[in-house]
């Protein structure tokens, strides 16, 4: 999913396997390791955390599939408007080239499963 940070005028996003890494708590799971940075690793968790608490100022970044280069940029232009944006004051963030997580599915996981991206993990 994609999202745009209005409190730092920042685009970025959170992949599925970054809910993965956190148990109810909204906290790194013991039973995960991943080649974050502990930086990155802290804005991510910050991040899904404001998300699940429905932060205004976290905007989800609409994923229309459009393939039309022109209803592309009529779409992003129209979206940058209604909030605002000064697309030369905004930053894109950029995570480390190659990451990786893991799960360590050996051990307990301390999710009840009361999430909503555990569904896909029952």
């Amino acid at each position: 999913m994609f999202y745009f940070d209005k409190s730092q005028n920042l685009f970025f996003s959170i992949h599925i396997v970054d809910y993965f890494m956190l148990n109810e708590n909204l906290e790194i799971d013991e039973s995960t390791t991943s080649s974050y940075n502990k930086k990155t690793e802290n804005e991510i968790v910050s991040w899904i955390k404001r998300i699940e608490q429905e932060d205004k100022r976290i905007i989800s970044v609409p994923q229309k599939g459009l393939t039309d280069e022109t209803r592309k940029k009529i779409e992003a232009e129209k979206f940058l408007d209604d909030l605002s944006v000064d697309i030369d004051k905004t930053k894109i963030w950029e995570v480390e080239e190659k990451i990786s997580v893991n799960i360590d599915l050996t051990k307990e996981r301390t999710n009840s499963g009361n999430k909503k991206w555990w569904k896909i993990w029952k």
